[in-house]
């Protein structure tokens, strides 16, 4: 078990170390070509990557914030949520190494579900932070990540008004720089799970999740939309077996219910056994 939660908190730091790789590499390659040019000390804050999600749980993002998809259409936030889900990953198109990495693990995981289909039970929205990125660089970046012909129900985009992106991701509790030194934004990799009802219910960090980590956390934020169909009522029943572990950044099973149950299921059990006891006693009793 000690071992098991070594491996899954050194599995959620991949993603910091890669970003600092990239950034290293970068900054050798520009020291190399400037030589003797030296580089200040690097800026970047190590809080940009985490996020107080129990502080930002339930919040919810202003549905009519505009945006541009990959086709250059104008849309609302709000028309993606409603009736489904939604996995909101911010990036930025510019990005050579990080967000690429986040998007495909993502559509590494989409690919893996059993029991949700992208676009019919969930969408999913790639949404740039970055105020100079264009629809140019949005589908140069899919064509590099070759997510160009991506599956149902994911929408690429950008803020058609660039004011908004910073009280957007506040609100979510996203921070993001640009370092001059390092000549890249730093900024977590996470999945921000939002429900019908427009308000976050997940955070999933990327690198550290499964299949089931990503259903479960739609599963979880769908409750509320569920209708009684034997595949929505047994989705509901899994999704009870499991909750959320905030140490380990995944779901795990849900003891306390489980203890419940069995707690349940012996009392029930107890009852009757006792019940049928006293009966046959009692009858036993009246032929003598």
């Amino acid at each position: 078990m000690i071992r098991a939660m070594g491996e899954r908190t050194v599995k959620r730091g991949l993603l910091a170390v890669l970003v600092a790789c990239v950034a290293w590499t970068s900054v050798q390659s520009v020291a190399q070509a400037s030589a003797p040019f030296r580089n200040p000390e690097s800026d970047m804050d190590p809080e940009v990557f985490s996020i107080e999600e129990k502080d930002f749980l339930g919040v919810k993002p202003d549905g009519k914030t505009a945006l541009i998809d990959q086709d250059g259409k104008s849309f609302q936030l709000g028309d993606l949520v409603g009736e489904k889900p939604l996995i909101l990953v911010l990036s930025y198109y510019m990005c050579d190494g990080t967000c690429s990495v986040v998007n495909q693990d993502l559509a590494q995981q989409l690919e893996g579900m059993e029991r949700l289909i992208p676009g019919k039970d969930f969408n999913i929205l790639t949404l740039a932070f970055d105020k100079n990125d264009t629809l140019d660089t949005l589908r140069e970046f899919r064509k590099q990540t070759g997510l160009a012909a991506t599956m149902d129900g994911w929408t690429w985009a950008l803020f058609e008004d660039r004011l908004a992106i910073e009280p957007f991701t506040e609100k979510l509790g996203y921070k993001f720089f640009w370092s001059p030194r390092d000549r890249t934004f730093f900024h977590p990799g996470v999945y921000v799970v939002i429900s019908p009802e427009g308000r976050v219910t997940r955070y999933l960090w990327a690198l550290n999740v499964d299949p089931s980590d990503v259903e479960l956390a739609l599963l979880e934020s769908s409750t509320g939309k569920m209708k009684a169909t034997p595949r929505d009522l047994i989705n509901f029943a899994v999704s009870l077996c499991y909750s959320y572990n905030f140490e380990e950044g995944r779901y795990t099973y849900n003891l306390p219910l489980f203890i419940a149950l069995g707690s349940l299921g012996l009392g029930v059990g107890s009852f009757t056994a006792a019940s049928v006891y006293f009966v046959r006693r009692r009858k036993r009793e009246a032929t003598q």
